[in-house]
């Protein structure tokens, strides 16, 4: 299997995740006592670090990232778990943090193959 189908995949989902969350945070009602702003900043901020090398391709980056969605997740499922009623913005955090998760960790997994096999 060639590593770019899990690059894409997990470019893919990070930006699906990004989105969804900013629709969540802007489109969604939530509690007025939690400014927008502020929630815009703790759920984009810490996805804008591993944007560049993701871009460019970076296992290394790629292998944190898949850390940083473990966070994604677990708010996914916190949110589901304590949410009254309409819960699509849960279900896509936690599906685009999983995806975006198993398609980092593929994809270093298959890039260290390929450097391995080249170094051959």
């Amino acid at each position: 299997m060639s590593p770019h189908l899990f690059k894409h995949g997990a470019l893919f989902s990070y930006f699906a995740l990004m989105a969804s969350l900013l629709s969540w945070i802007l489109i969604a009602p939530h509690s007025s006592t939690f400014p927008t702003a502020t929630m815009l900043i703790i759920a984009m901020v810490p996805l804008l670090f591993p944007l560049r090398g993701m871009l460019h391709n970076k296992p290394y980056t790629h292998a944190w990232n898949s850390f940083l969605m473990l966070f994604y997740f677990s708010h996914g499922v916190g949110e589901l778990y304590s949410a009254e009623g309409f819960i699509l913005y849960p279900w896509l955090e936690i599906i685009f943090s999983s995806l975006c998760f198993t398609s980092s960790i593929i994809f270093v997994r298959l890039n260290a193959k390929m450097r391995v096999k080249s170094h051959n």
